[in-house]
């Protein structure tokens, strides 16, 4: 009787398995802030890196969850009307996205969902006439960032993907300011390692 519950045990562990697969991503990040009054507002560029796991519900469906690491920038540069003046907003976050993928064909996909962001650090920093001065903004940040995340991609070879995203933070970054909420787009890579 033991040896069946055991036979029946690793038979069940083996097929869950088999739909798991972990891995790697790192895009390149271009973002700015959206929402009222934000017309003017600097782009800038960043990069996304974590640990993904997709779990594989069907041929055509799967889910995917991570933990990744997201650096956001933003600059501007202007003449003040006596020297160049340039200023640089920088965030850490750490993304855990929830996504559902549509293998459209075995060579493209399509994702959708939701990712919830940590703020880790915000800095400002401000350079003129080669002097630069930099400030811990993090007390006027929100702690939290709920967003929404689209995309597409392709395989390339088994194992290794490309992928193109737009995240839309829908919730605002600022405590101060309603509407300024995050908007990346990001190119990057993945490779499924098990």
């Amino acid at each position: 009787m033991f040896k069946k519950i055991l036979l029946a045990a690793l038979v069940v562990t083996s097929a869950v398995f088999a739909q798991v697969n972990v891995g790697g991503r790192a895009a390149f990040n271009f973002g700015t802030i959206w929402g009222e009054n934000t017309d003017n507002a600097n782009w800038g560029a960043g990069f996304n890196a974590g640990v993904d796991v997709k779990y594989n519900v069907s041929p055509v469906l799967s889910l995917i969850s991570g933990l990744e690491l997201d650096y956001r920038r933003m600059s501007d540069e202007y003449d003040n009307g006596y020297y160049n003046v340039e200023n640089a907003v920088t965030f850490m976050y750490l993304d855990v996205p929830v996504l559902l993928r549509i293998n459209a064909s075995p060579t493209f996909f399509l994702d959708a969902g939701l990712t919830l962001g940590f703020n880790l650090s915000a800095n400002q920093t401000r350079e003129v006439k080669g002097a630069s001065k930099s400030q811990d903004i993090s007390s006027e940040v929100e702690s939290f960032e709920f967003g929404l995340v689209g995309g597409l991609g392709f395989v390339i070879i088994p194992n290794l993907e490309l992928n193109f995203r737009v995240a839309f933070g829908m919730t605002s970054m600022a405590k101060e300011v309603d509407n300024f909420k995050n908007l990346r787009f990001q190119a990057g890579v993945a490779y499924w390692f098990m």
